[in-house]
């Protein structure tokens, strides 16, 4: 595994694609390793816009961050990744989760075994990579699908999720566990257990992607506030109680996020959540933090959040990631692109 730091920016599709793909060319030219797009569903495209970055980078690693069993088809879902690593060989990362409220509330899901699904979900995307003719019954129906264009393409793959059956599974299957939403003070415990799971379930760890969620200015720290409004109607239930959030509290949050956007939620959220689950302060202070957390963490990758889409924002991640011990470029991160070669 290893031991160097690398990182990465987070876009959400909120901005047409050819914006995205130069602010993404310009934070690989400034050391990025990675670029991850959100797929929320009534945002643009993430197939679109993934290949539009991918004509636009050369090197950073495209990851989707992360998409879910049931607002695509999982067989789909797999044409399309294979479709994007024609695009960009050894570059795409397959991300996915279970899906939050956000990108399923607007389409009408609930879905009733998520966990279910997503395995599912992962056994057909496997299964269709390696050129097999695949059927299944389960949380969705296959019948007779293949991808013979795409046999032996197989892609690593990415699982983000805060519940304990997700994290496990993704320490066992997945090249990559995504950590977002987690209170800081328990990720280095969390990676620790991630990587002994892996370890003894295929005898290698997991690469850890880690957004510790930071914001060193007044913008920065407000969009988190709104981000934490959106993230809390998806909390386990037991961050929502060491928040001491209860059920009607939670309703609340939930009705002014799906009326009027998590923005007009903000103000529902007091300080606590946002010192439990981000680095905010000053810049030196964030930057002192971040250092510090690398070091306890040993992320493969750092993440930061696009809180703003400009270049001169991107040019003060790179500065503060390599200020906190992130290396730029590429460089050793390559060994997650090659682990089943």
């Amino acid at each position: 595994m290893s031991c160097e730091t690398h990182w990465g920016i987070w876009l959400h599709a909120v901005r047409p694609a050819s914006e995205l793909a130069e602010l993404s060319a310009a934070a690989e030219e400034l050391g990025a390793a990675a670029i991850l797009v959100a797929d929320e569903g009534t945002d643009r495209d993430l197939f679109v816009t993934l290949a539009t970055l991918a004509q636009r980078t050369r090197q950073v690693l495209l990851v989707a961050a992360v998409t879910n069993p049931h607002s695509r088809h999982p067989v789909a879902t797999a044409a399309a990744f294979a479709s994007l690593a024609e695009l960009a060989p050894r570059r795409v990362v397959a991300g996915f989760g279970t899906g939050g409220s956000r990108v399923l509330g607007p389409m009408g899901f609930a879905p009733g075994r998520p966990y279910t699904a997503l395995v599912e979900c992962l056994d057909v995307l496997e299964a269709l990579l390696r050129g097999e003719l695949v059927e299944h019954s389960g949380e969705f129906a296959v019948r007779g699908a293949s991808l013979p264009w795409a046999r032996g393409r197989s892609l690593p793959v990415a699982i983000a999720g805060r519940h304990p059956r997700v994290e496990r599974l993704a320490a066992e299957r997945a090249d990559w566990v995504v950590l977002a939403g987690r209170a800081v003070r328990d990720v280095p415990e969390l990676v620790a257990r991630l990587r002994r799971v892996g370890t003894a379930a295929r005898g290698r760890p997991p690469a850890i992607a880690w957004n510790p969620t930071t914001g060193w200015t007044d913008a920065m720290i407000a969009d988190l506030r709104a981000h934490f409004a959106y993230m809390a109607v998806d909390m386990p239930a037991a961050d929502r109680r060491a928040l001491g959030l209860d059920d009607a509290q939670i309703e609340t949050l939930r009705e002014i996020v799906n009326r009027n956007g998590p923005e007009a939620a903000a103000s529902q959220l007091d300080d606590a959540v946002v010192q439990r689950f981000a680095v905010t302060g000053e810049r030196a202070d964030v930057t002192s933090r971040l250092s510090d957390l690398r070091r306890q963490v040993q992320p493969e990758l750092l993440l930061f959040d696009a809180g703003d889409y400009t270049t001169s924002y991107v040019e003060d991640v790179a500065s503060v990631a390599r200020e906190a011990g992130a290396v730029q470029g590429l460089g050793g991160l390559k060994y997650a692109m090659d682990l089943d070669s």
